[in-house]
């Protein structure tokens, strides 16, 4: 895969340059997507703090499963900040993901210590915007009431939508692929079976793809906001993670969608991004010294 063509990065100025990297996977559902979606107001905050961000796609299910999602993003890690923090571009760095990015990140820092603990360096922390670290809550397997809602989406139609070439999607406009996640969120099991899960006899169940209390005692230091009324993802995922995980803090929002953040022209924003920057360059300050 052309790592290259995954990318985009935002430099800060060189007078102003922390060389610390944060490597940004946008939501979606890991069904559709891209990483140019942070709002500018956004980008500019994390480039005026210092820092580099990089805001990487990855494959989309349901053309690639979630396993080969989660290589795919250990490459572009490996590839694009692991290596430069090895020779010396970077001085260390953070992951950041909203939503299924979130989810994403939370695997990637499993998926670090798993393969390269003590040979590839490990993230200074992540930034968790109303993400989830399990996909084993039953939230996540029966139907929605915010999407059952809506008009039924039948499997027909996500048929009409998904590749069936054998080509890779690393890139889907909600305009363009928003149906599949409805699909996902309307019907039982859906969301599991699209992401590749639903096969209760083999290897890759739900509980294989969820991090367990072993893997959470080994998360780095960790930076939460999600709101009280989030449609999507249930409050108490990000409260149970804050809570059991060794290092982390948790700045809730309150009576906001989802995605809170999406709406630049309220403050809630660019408040909770304000924290998370200072919250990072708390946890770089090992590496600046």
């Amino acid at each position: 895969m052309d790592i290259e063509g995954l990318v985009t990065i935002h430099r800060p100025r060189i007078e102003n340059d922390r060389r610390i990297a944060v490597l940004y996977f946008h939501g979606g559902g890991l069904l559709s997507g891209e990483r140019d979606d942070p709002p500018q107001t956004y980008v500019d905050r994390l480039t005026s703090g210092g820092y580099t961000l990089i805001c990487a796609d990855y494959p989309l299910a349901p053309e690639s499963p979630l396993p080969a999602i989660v290589d795919a993003a250990f490459g572009v890690w490996r590839d694009t900040v692991a290596e430069k923090v090895i020779a010396g571009e970077y001085r260390g760095y953070f992951l950041f993901g909203r939503s299924s990015g979130a989810y994403l990140s939370l695997l990637l820092a499993r998926e670090i210590g798993r393969r390269a603990s003590g040979l590839l360096p490990a993230p200074l922390g992540i930034v968790d915007y109303y993400g989830y670290h399990t996909l084993a809550d039953s939230a996540f397997s029966r139907p929605a009431r915010v999407y059952t809602a809506l008009p039924d989406i039948p499997r027909t139609q996500v048929d009409r939508i998904a590749r069936t070439d054998g080509a890779i999607v690393t890139s889907g406009p909600k305009s363009a692929r928003f149906a599949l996640y409805v699909h996902a969120r309307q019907h039982e099991g859906a969301w599991l079976d699209l992401l590749g899960l639903a096969d209760p006899g083999g290897p890759n169940v739900p509980e294989a793809w969820s991090l367990d209390e072993r893997d959470v005692a080994a998360l780095p230091p960790l930076f939460i906001t999600a709101s009280s009324t989030d449609e999507d993802v249930p409050f108490r995922l990000p409260k149970v993670l804050s809570r059991t995980a060794p290092c982390a803090v948790m700045r809730p929002v309150y009576n906001l969608p989802h995605d809170f953040d999406r709406d630049t022209a309220d403050p809630t924003g660019g408040r909770i991004y304000d924290q998370a920057i200072e919250w990072m360059a708390e946890h770089s300050r090992t590496v600046m010294a």
